[in-house]
Parts: structure tokens; sequence; C-alpha cells
């Protein structure tokens, strides 16, 4: 049963290879796409396999990566392998460029990922999930479109992580992980929101937290606020980037409005019915924000700012304890994803659960494959290193 390639003009079409699974006797198709192709993209048939893909990854979402592409992806090189049914719906989307985080001598695929994109998880629909991950990786063993692929911030522990390990072990293919590290996770604990607190939290932690909340109380009064509507969103959006420029993330320049492109990103990239903005309120006015997008049943947060002027206060501490009450006294959502590394994140000593994250590498041949791995992990040997000494000065 072969895989059909469509071709469009704008795209570079790939080697026909088989596929089976759920999808026997269908055909596949495949196609190359570039900046344009991606933008062409049919938007209800993206949003579509975004919503049912195995493992959620809004960081891969129609608006997330469009967004990039308009501003702090324009000359980055986007591409992405689409494949697709014969009727022409889209069943799998790797997106990825020539270039990546590393300095590679080897034609590779760098799985997307810019500053604001934390998780590299193709989208694979659920239905479909066999067939895809194994017409992909056939189409990586005959290097089309190319022979060596990085997905990074991949969570390992989800059916598609174990799908590709799975078809790499049957095609007798090479695979290494690098950089692994942790990402915090919350999910709901029997017993509620107490049980939670007295699960998670050690003791003095925990008395910590009471008494943030108690000081906060007699600053004035508190609200948690949750914003997801078009005009809400905007002008709360707003007073994030402010709140962010205006702290130390300003003073370093690393704040999306220390560059016009970066706030331009920000203003289309964060949108309904995409994203929402959870606020902690004290007397109306915002002193912590969260941002969070999703594609499903769990939410993401990117981006947290706090106003600094208030810091001794613990805004930051307490707007994640009224998110973690409201998650348990509402339902929604699903779970939570930090989207960060759970050793530098501030929902470290809240979230329950952790992520075993890595980046990836899958590829024809063993050294090439070990190549890019140890040149991922010497980068960010690297950076540790730097970070040490400038600690030290």
């Amino acid at each position: 049963m072969a895989l059909q390639t469509f071709s469009e003009s704008h795209h570079s079409p790939v080697a026909a290879v088989d596929a089976g699974g759920p999808l026997a006797g269908k055909t596949l198709g495949h196609r190359s796409l570039d900046a344009e192709g991606l933008r062409e993209l049919d938007a209800a048939a993206w949003d579509a396999l975004a919503t049912n893909a195995l493992v959620e990854n809004p960081f891969y979402a129609r608006q997330y990566v469009l967004a990039g592409l308009a501003t702090i992806d324009r000359d980055a090189g986007l591409r992405a392998l689409a494949i697709s049914d014969a009727a022409g719906t889209l069943l799998g989307l790797f997106p990825f460029r020539n270039r990546g985080m590393v300095p590679s001598p080897l034609p590779t695929a760098f799985g997307a990922a810019n500053k604001y994109q934390f998780c590299g998880t193709p989208l694979v629909h659920k239905d479909h999930a066999e067939a895809v991950v194994g017409a992909w990786l056939d189409l990586l063993a005959q290097g089309q479109p190319r022979g060596l692929w990085a997905l990074p911030d991949l969570d390992m522990n989800t059916p598609l992580a174990e799908l590709i390990l799975d078809g790499v072990l049957a095609r007798q293919m090479p695979a290494q992980q690098a950089n692994a590290y942790r990402r915090a996770f919350l999910t709901r604990l029997p017993g509620g929101f107490e049980a939670h607190l007295e699960t998670v939290l050690s003791k003095n932690r925990l008395k910590d937290v009471r008494r943030t909340m108690r000081r906060l109380q007699e600053a004035g009064t508190i609200a948690l606020e949750h914003v997801s509507g078009p005009s809400s969103l905007r002008a709360r959006l707003e007073d994030f980037l402010a709140l962010e420029h205006a702290g130390w993330k300003g003073e370093n320049g690393t704040s999306f409005l220390s560059s016009a492109t970066d706030a331009d990103f920000a203003r289309q990239a964060y949108v309904v019915p995409f994203a929402a903005i959870d606020s902690l309120l004290l007397d109306g006015r915002p002193i912590a924000m969260k941002l969070s997008i999703h594609t499903g049943d769990t939410a993401f947060t990117p981006k947290i700012a706090y106003d600094e002027t208030h810091k001794k206060l613990g805004p930051g501490m307490a707007l994640e304890y009224l998110l973690i009450e409201e998650f348990y006294r509402s339902g929604q959502p699903g779970a939570v994803d930090a989207a960060a590394t759970a050793e530098g994140h501030s929902a470290l000593n809240f979230f329950n659960g952790e992520k075993s994250m890595a980046t990836l590498i899958v590829g024809r041949s063993g050294w090439q494959v070990r190549l890019l791995a140890w040149l991922y992990e010497s980068r960010e040997s690297v950076k540790r290193r730097v970070k040490a000494l400038l600690k030290i000065g």
C-alpha cells in the first residue's frame, strides 16, 4: 500500500513510502511545506489536527506558528512535513528548520523551536498515530526531507514517544536522547485542595504560603481573575506586557516589550480561543499575571510576571496558590503543564508531578545520531559552566 505524494508548486515533493496500521488499504500523502505553504495550509484542517492530536502541543497550533512566521520566525526558514489521507485530511504535521540550536555539519531537520516554543511534539492524529509515525520514519529512512531529525522538548513518557521508539526499534534505526530534564506538571490528587497542599508542600512551605495570603489580604482586597474573551484578553495582555517589562526582564532586555518584533509576536500569538490570562488583583489592579495556551484539556503556562514593587507580599506565590485552589474547585482544565524546567519554575513547589523531557534524535546513521546528541549535550554543558561563572563573578 503506497504512500502517495501530493505536491504543489511551492512544495517540495518527497518519495513515496509504505504505511500500514489502521489506515491499511488507504492512501496517505505527504508534502514538504515551506513557509508559504504553512501560511496557506487549510486553517480548519490544521485546527482540527491540533484538537485531535494524540499528544497536545499548542506551540505547534496554527495561531502560534503563524504568529512566529509573521514576526520572530520571519527569516528562520521554517518548514514542515505534512501527512494526509487521499481525501486531503491532515493527519500529521512535523514542523522543522534546517538550522537549529546547535551548529550541525550534517543535513538535519530540527524540530521547530523559537524562544517562546517549549514543546517540539509533532501533531499526530490520535486515530491514525501508528500509521502517521510509521510513514514519517519511513520517509526519514529514505532521507526525505532529511535523514536526521531532532525533536526538542519531547515528553518521553507519552504514547507518541512510545510509538516513535517502537517504530525505530522495528526498523533497526538509531535513536538517542539528549538534554534530559524535568518539567513541572499539575494533576488532581484524591482528597481535594487541602490534601494537595498537605501532600505536595512541606509544613514550613505551607506556613509561608498561608502567611503570604494573610499579608496580601491585609494589604487590600485580593481577587483571582480569569479572562479569555477577545476584548478583555487584549486589554489584559497589554497589562501583562507592561508588568513584565517593568521588572527584571525589562532591565535585562528579555521582556516582550524589549523588542518590537517580540511584542508583535505576543499580540498575534496570545489570542482567543487559544489563550487566556489569569491575574491576581489587589484592589482591582493586577500584581501577578500568568499566560496560558491550550488546544485540548491541558493548559500550558509559558509566561508569568509579577509586580516587583510588591515583591515582599509574594504575589507570584499567591497567584500559584489561588490558581491551584481554582483548579480543584472548577475541575478545569484537566491538567497544567508549566512549560519550563521544574528546577527553575515557581510551580515546582506547588505542582505534584513531573514530565521526563528530552531532545529525541533519530536518524539513518548511528554515528550521525551520536554526533548530534554530543553537540546538544556539549552546548548545554557550556551554558551551565557560563552560568556558574557568572554567579561566581
